[in-house]
């Protein structure tokens, strides 16, 4: 870094002044900047149209042509450069119906959400902060660039973006900001469910998951669930992972009478099939306690599946401790696999649910595990079934 900016970044403003343009890098990167963080990525305003902008550098991308966006690939770095503009009216309550460019920094920086993301620097590391960001980031406050029902009511994932950062910056959120918020909570009936999994997902993954049920006290879940907020405290003991984190909180969801239905819910929200399954079956599995119980489990269902179980259940670390101390085989160590078992006549479900008594077998020591051992006791079992 250098004057504030990335040496790339520099480079690219550097260049967009030399030929007689502005250039500012605006945004997350000037309020990471300010808090001492390496910014993710870096974005760039300029009085340049995007016609101008792909004039001067020989690798560009038109992202966002019809907002005025080029991403630019020069000087070993990426950034997104934007034509300074205002927006025209929200229709649909999340996109401006059209965009007006104009010439003037601050004006630009008016149509932004958050206070603490309306800030522009200068390649030197000049400041322009009209609306007090650097402020309120100095003062730890989440709060709305000018009134916050309106910015709302253009775009409701503002509420859920206000939210989520507090909860990664560690901030509170203005009075009014949050009085507004709670107002205008069911304009967020009206956001793709992809967005809202996005913005649940990194509250989830932030320094302050329970960010989640301060959204749901406000209202912003109540198209998926009951306005009943979760304990999700035990989050933040638990490892970054969001597939950890989804188990924890559809199981507090369900314990709080917030839902009903936790696959139904996952669904809802267009998580992944790897997700829904295993957080359904966490936050419908009661873990046996710790010895031969919790190593049996460990055989039966694997790692992924107990770790996960761990996580719902608020035993993370219970758990990943028997991890490591071992005394148990798992299914993917067995000396014998599903394809052996179908030259005995299992199909289906038949082959996971004899491998998971095998396993536990092994581990019990009730059989060894070597090949003929396990496949006489696999067509022991499969007979016993053949005869229910």
């Amino acid at each position: 870094m250098k004057n504030g900016l990335a040496v790339f970044a520099r480079k690219q403003a550097d260049r967009l002044l030399a030929a007689g343009f502005a250039a500012y890098a605006v945004g997350g990167c000037v309020r990471d900047t300010l808090l001492g963080r390496r910014p993710h990525d870096w974005d760039l305003a300029t009085d340049a149209s995007c016609a101008e902008v792909a004039a001067l550098f020989p690798r560009t991308v038109p992202t966002g042509a019809r907002y005025g966006t080029v991403t630019v690939f020069a000087y070993g770095g990426r950034c997104e450069i934007t034509t300074f503009r205002r927006e025209g009216t929200y229709t649909d309550g999340r996109r401006p119906d059209g965009v007006a460019f104009v010439s003037d920094i601050r004006e630009d920086l008016a149509r932004r959400d958050l206070t603490v993301n309306a800030m522009a620097m200068s390649p030197d590391g000049a400041l322009t902060d009209p609306f007090g960001g650097r402020a309120d980031l100095d003062r730890r406050l989440i709060r709305c660039v000018g009134e916050p029902e309106a910015r709302f009511t253009e775009d409701a994932l503002r509420m859920f973006r206000a939210v989520r950062f507090a909860a990664e910056l560690g901030f509170d959120i203005e009075e009014k900001t949050a009085a507004a918020i709670a107002r205008c909570a069911p304009l967020a009936a009206r956001l793709s469910a992809e967005r809202v999994r996005e913005e649940t997902e990194r509250m989830l993954c932030s320094p302050r998951p329970s960010a989640v049920a301060e959204a749901v006290g406000l209202g912003l879940y109540d198209a998926y669930l009951a306005r009943r907020a979760p304990d999700l405290a035990p989050l933040e003991k638990l490892p970054k992972k969001p597939l950890y984190r989804w188990c924890a909180l559809t199981a507090a969801l369900l314990r709080c009478g917030a839902i009903e239905d936790g696959e139904a819910f996952l669904r809802a929200l267009r998580l992944d099939k790897k997700t829904v399954r295993l957080a359904a079956f966490a936050a419908g599995t009661d873990l046996p306690p710790d010895g031969e119980g919790l190593r049996l489990f460990l055989a039966r269902h694997g790692v992924e599946e107990a770790l996960c179980a761990a996580a719902a259940a608020g035993r993370y670390g219970a758990v990943r401790r028997a991890v490591r101390a071992g005394g148990y085989v798992p299914v993917s160590v067995l000396a014998v696999g599903g394809r052996e078992l179908e030259t005995l006549g299992l199909r289906g479900e038949a082959v996971g649910e004899t491998l998971a008594r095998l396993a536990a077998d092994a581990t019990r020591g009730a059989v060894a595990n070597e090949r003929a051992a396990l496949l006489e006791k696999a067509l022991f079992y499969e007979k016993m079934r053949r005869k229910a």
